[in-house]
């Protein structure tokens, strides 16, 4: 009879034992704290990533907001005979009336309009307070008084008819409407808010100035423009200006 024994490597089958033992406590408490500060720094850069994309598309809004504004001004001075100083009266009554509720008002730009434009009074822009319980956010909101544009650029009488097609004299309504949101409380402390010796007519005075102001030539022929939307810590604030010239008689 011819026994097989196998002989036992006692060495070999301890390590095997202990191999197939699995993870001790202290190795998986261990691999659970590596893990979590894996995924907390994982977690903080992609916050970290997602907030400054949310940074760069406010300050990218903002931006493109006050271009917008600032084209639309643009336009409608270049259509304009002069930029005046002041509201002109008529039976000891200026023609403007700002927006309910709102306060603060402090008319900064009034467009003389062209002899071929229908119009009759000054279009004005002005700065001030949003309403009480309104959907603007403020501090200050820009606002232009004046009579509705037509697709073709001309101005409407408020019932759709284009003035340029009308008898001297039709009467036109005016509207206040928000330009633009969000404007400064106070002039930008690094701007240069002193005017020109050629375009120094304030308005308004240094001592009032926010978020929106212009300078005015002496031949009220050409202004220069200044918008600051309202600084907030966590995002850089907008400015933007420009230089403008009336193109009518």
């Amino acid at each position: 009879m011819n026994l097989n024994i196998k002989s036992i490597n006692w060495p070999d089958d301890l390590a095997a034992s202990q191999h197939r033992r699995g993870f001790t406590l202290v190795e998986l408490l261990l691999a659970l704290v590596i893990t979590g500060i894996v995924i907390s720094l994982a977690g903080s850069g992609l916050y970290a990533l997602m907030t400054a994309d949310r940074r760069a598309q406010i300050e990218t809004t903002d931006r493109l907001e006050l271009e917008q504004a600032l084209a639309f001004m643009t336009d409608e001075i270049k259509m304009s005979k002069q930029v005046l100083t002041s509201l002109p009266e008529v039976d000891g009554k200026a023609h403007f009336n700002d927006a309910s509720g709102s306060s603060r008002v402090k008319p900064i730009l009034i467009l003389s309009p062209s002899a071929n434009s229908g119009l009759t009074h000054p279009i004005v822009y002005y700065i001030a307070d949003p309403p009480n319980s309104s959907v603007w956010i403020g501090p200050r909101v820009i606002y232009r008084w004046g009579p509705t544009l037509l697709q073709n650029g001309n101005y409407s009488d408020g019932n759709g008819k284009d003035l340029t097609t009308q008898p001297p004299g039709t009467p036109v309504n005016y509207y206040n409407e928000v330009l633009i949101d969000r404007i400064s409380d106070r002039a930008a402390t690094t701007a240069n808010i002193a005017c020109e010796p050629g375009y120094s007519n304030a308005m308004p005075g240094v001592t009032e100035r926010a978020g929106f102001y212009a300078c005015i030539s002496a031949d009220n022929k050409s202004v220069k423009l200044w918008m600051y939307k309202q600084s907030n810590p966590s995002f850089k604030s907008q400015s933007i200006d420009a230089l403008v010239v009336t193109r009518s008689n």
